[in-house]
């Protein structure tokens, strides 16, 4: 068997050679299969399909990829926010199922590290189109296995998926090898994932996104593998039980669920937290003490309800980096926010994104000295600063109580896009049909307001300890 040589080891080596920088030896084309195959496996399969004209030994390597790609999810929001006629929506499924169709009969390698389909499509017109993907992916040993059939790029959050996906389909395949499987779009039930986690030893990653099939859920067991678990927008989850020796990362996004319960967690040091659940969380925190002393980031998205006062937080003496997204629209003050940041003795980068109305508070600040200074913060980033009091406090705050700080980033560029996006899964949860358009994305924050902002923020350079950096974006 020939031993690989790194890609930048073997150009070097061609290089040093001949080194006539005029050449016209094509030493791409000299790289062993083995390499070039590994770099088409890089690129979106109609990329790599595009190499096959580059000459006849590049002609049939793409069958040879070890990752397929098929995620055109950008592709439909272009598509669906120019208004096309129904007619051309239509015909690039059409010519989408095609290409999979070929690629998936002409594929000639004997295993695949990944399988990517990223499309708008529903169960009752594609099913048997999904199905055989599955199969193909089963029969070549997927590692990696990610199916995303949302519909694309408008922040729209449909209340179903759009396949199911059952054990009795399941059951007709070996699944030993996979190590990461995420599903978007897909319903599935806590009895299929307890059965796609027995029987897949080796997985390590799980992702599900909008299921609402999925209730209850016990990820639980001595042998598994799992270091990473993300449970998003799956409305209907009641009761999720997580007892997993080797899990690094949890993510979860939704409502407050019934019974959550997160035991013989001894790795956990990544926690994300969005939605209904992530105020639960603050308003508890006590009650996840346990966890909370081992985290070193901690994540948690807060924007579907305004904090006017935070609770006392148990201490988290491992975190290292912190990220909250707060809603500020209309709230006095900022500050409460920082009793996370006191929980934090060790805590060296926080970041915090703001949610402001046009009609933001004024008034007159508040410049407070902590009774115990931060003396491990080096980087604070602000984002959604529109210079009004409680944006401009917060950042004067830190200035006045980060012994340690070196950066401190000002980020004014308001994004409507990711804004409208968070208001669409808001509003999918409650109205289901409601969708906003993000042709309002440039219409709502003008040049002049920015502007405004960058002022403000410049202000604070007076302000600026010996030795700190400060940036504004």
């Amino acid at each position: 068997m020939t031993t690989m040589l790194p890609v930048s080891e073997y150009l070097l080596l061609k290089s040093g050679e001949k080194r006539n920088l005029h050449s016209s030896v094509d030493y791409l084309s000299e790289l062993p299969q083995e390499i070039i195959v590994f770099i088409l496996s890089l690129l979106k399969i109609k990329e790599a399909g595009r190499t096959s004209v580059l000459s006849s030994r590049w002609r049939y390597l793409w069958r040879y990829m070890c990752g397929l790609d098929f995620d055109e999810s950008k592709l439909m929001s272009q598509i669906r926010w120019r208004k096309v006629r129904i007619e051309c929506m239509k015909a690039e499924r059409r010519r989408f199922f095609r290409l999979v169709k070929h690629v998936t009969e002409m594929h000639q390698s004997q295993t695949i590290d990944e399988f990517k389909v990223g499309f708008e499509v529903y169960e009752p017109h594609f099913k048997s189109e999904i199905e055989s993907w599955i199969n193909f992916s089963m029969k070549k040993k997927v590692k990696r296995l990610t199916l995303d059939f949302e519909r694309a790029g408008d922040g729209y959050t449909r209340t179903r998926g759009n396949y199911t996906l059952t054990t009795r389909f399941l059951h007709r395949y070996s699944i030993h090898s996979l190590t990461s499987l995420c599903l978007t779009a897909v319903e599935v039930t806590g009895l299929v994932l307890d059965h796609i986690l027995s029987k897949c030893p080796f997985l390590e990653v799980l992702h599900v996104e909008v299921s609402q099939s999925l209730v209850n859920l016990k990820v639980a067991g001595p042998s598994l593998k799992l270091k990473r678990l993300e449970i998003l927008r799956c409305k209907c989850l009641e009761n999720l039980e997580i007892s997993a020796m080797n899990l690094v990362s949890f993510k979860y996004s939704g409502p407050e669920i019934t019974k959550m319960v997160l035991k013989h967690v001894p790795k956990l040091v990544d926690l994300s937290l969005a939605c209904h659940y992530a105020c639960f969380f603050v308003k508890h925190s006590s009650q996840f003490s346990s966890c909370l002393s081992k985290l070193k980031t901690l994540e948690l998205d807060l924007g579907v309800e305004k904090f006017f006062r935070f609770p006392r937080f148990p201490e988290l003496t491992n975190l290292r980096q912190l990220k909250l997204r707060v809603n500020a629209r209309d709230v006095e003050t900022l500050l409460h926010c920082t009793s996370l940041l006191k929980a934090s003795p060790f805590l060296e980068k926080f970041s915090m994104q703001l949610l402001f109305s046009n009609g933001a508070a004024t008034g007159k600040m508040k410049v407070r000295k902590a009774k115990h200074p931060h003396q491990c913060l080096k980087v604070v980033e602000v984002t959604g600063f529109i210079g009004c009091t409680v944006d401009m406090e917060l950042s004067l705050y830190v200035l006045n109580n980060a012994a340690c700080l070196e950066k401190l980033v000002i980020d004014t560029r308001y994004s409507l896009e990711e804004e409208i996006r968070w208001l669409n899964r808001w509003c999918a949860e409650r109205l289901q049909d409601m969708i906003l358009c993000p042709e309002l994305d440039e219409r709502i924050r003008d040049t002049g307001e920015k502007s405004a902002a960058i002022a403000c923020a410049r202000q604070l350079e007076a302000r600026l300890p010996p030795g700190v950096e400060l940036v504004i974006l």
